[in-house]
């Protein structure tokens, strides 16, 4: 039993990898430093299992954390390099680059209700979000209909994020009327400056871009 326990100590300490701890605790961020401390604790005061499930936990927050904050949104009331035309009066670009998922959707989302009262449509560019999932969708949706209730048209930009399903199922062209979908973002601010010249409580959908 001795000589075992002293087998066992000298495999623990082969497995720590300590130089790479210490590294660790020097450069990671003070997040990732909270999870290994945490999960060591753990291990020591309770059990692995505790102190691996904890850490899968943990872990998996501060992806979603960190996913979030790489998601950017902007407001665009003049000329933008991606398109070719001039942004009509009236007309506001919303633009969202990052995944559009969790925390990130309701922040993107939210930030809609500032538009300027003298914004008439409003494009949402959509072609830099790699994904959507549900509740990216019911953000979106509840965004679009605030913009309803304030009397401005909206125009989604694509190409539009994957799955496609999702949009599809959630049926957004379908049940808004006030919403139109165009292919490029270039062709969403023409159909847009056309719209702005129409009062939005009179304009109703004749046609799909």
């Amino acid at each position: 039993m001795s000589a075992l326990a002293g087998l066992l100590l000298l495999v623990a300490w082969n497995m720590s990898e300590i130089h790479h701890a210490l590294r660790m605790l020097r450069v990671a961020p003070k997040s990732d430093i909270t999870v290994l401390v945490g999960c060591y604790l753990l291990t020591v005061v309770f059990d692995m299992v505790i102190a691996v499930s904890v850490g899968v936990v943990l872990a998996a927050l501060l992806f979603m954390r960190r996913m979030a904050e790489l998601t950017k949104v902007r407001f665009i009331d003049e000329d933008y390099p991606e398109t070719e035309r001039h942004l009509p009066e009236g007309v506001v670009i919303y633009e969202i680059a990052g995944p559009l998922f969790f925390g990130a959707a309701q922040n993107a989302m939210g930030q809609l209700d500032t538009v300027d009262g003298k914004v008439r449509v409003v494009v949402l560019a959509l072609g830099r979000v790699p994904t959507i999932d549900a509740t990216g969708i019911v953000a979106l949706d509840g965004a679009i209909d605030r913009l309803r209730k304030q009397k401005k048209l909206v125009v989604i930009a694509g190409p539009l994020p994957e799955p496609r399903r999702i949009f599809d199922r959630a049926k957004i062209g379908s049940e808004h009327e006030h919403v139109y979908f165009t292919d490029t973002l270039d062709k969403a601010v023409g159909l847009a400056g056309g719209l702005a010249e129409v009062s939005p409580i009179s304009t109703r959908r004749t046609s799909q871009a």
